[in-house]
């Protein structure tokens, strides 16, 4: 699949696939990487999300029409056998923490319930998963991650919570999450991550996880979470 389509007056969203996938994660990021690399300052900003890309672009310098030939240009050239990236040893693996104490998840029993599962298996089966960033959004830092077995998917909840504290690990049908703030939220909350996910404190925003990124959480105790920072009093 490609598509290209006008998203208002200063961006283009390229579609390159119809489902998300390792393949069309793959893909979108290698068409991104090769946009950065041909049109560099001349564009504000690349996004790679799930199947698409979005160029946002400044009218002054970039003639529209010449632009959306480049764009189709490159995704005639697109070899989606060499797009790799999201398969190799280049995409960063980062470890996140998560204490999975009934503190700090208030959803785990209702969702052992929902699955048949004990706790403990369904601790076992998020943290034996290496998940992948699909997309950056919602959030500064929220990144949606994928994909949760099937045998502890379960869905969003009916209504959902005014507040969600900063740091909660979250689970929504197929998609994994970290809250990087407190926030509204209707995930399933069945653990807290102590590692910020996003900061502007040294005056430049700094989000830890990138599209493309590979996740596994790690099991820690209620003392290692309080060691690494983690908190109770949101």
């Amino acid at each position: 699949m490609f598509q290209i389509v006008d998203s208002g007056d200063t961006a283009i969203t390229v579609y390159l696939a119809d489902k998300p996938s390792e393949h069309s994660l793959s893909r979108v990021l290698t068409f991104a990487e090769r946009l950065k690399r041909l049109l560099g300052d001349r564009v504000q900003d690349i996004v790679p999300s799930y199947c698409c890309v979005t160029l946002y672009f400044d009218i002054l310098r970039c003639d529209y029409f010449v632009l959306r030939r480049t764009i189709r240009e490159l995704g005639e050239a697109l070899d989606t056998e060499q797009a790799s990236r999201c398969e190799g040893e280049q995409a960063p693996l980062i470890t996140l923490p998560v204490y999975y104490g009934q503190e700090s998840a208030p959803d785990m029993a209702r969702v052992s319930r929902a699955c048949e599962l004990s706790s403990n298996e369904i601790i076992h089966l998020h943290s034996s998963q290496t998940y992948r960033v699909f997309a950056l959004g919602f959030r500064p830092g929220f990144a949606f991650m994928g994909d949760v077995v099937e045998s502890i998917r379960v869905p969003r909840l009916e209504s959902p919570r005014k507040r969600v504290p900063a740091g909660s690990v979250a689970i929504a049908g197929n998609q994994a999450a970290v809250y990087p703030s407190a926030s509204p939220g209707g995930w399933n909350l069945i653990g807290r991550c102590p590692t910020p996910l996003f900061s502007c404190s040294s005056g430049q925003p700094e989000v830890l996880l990138s599209v493309g990124a590979r996740v596994r959480f790690q099991q820690i105790s209620r003392d290692e979470y309080v060691q690494l920072g983690g908190c109770f009093d949101e």
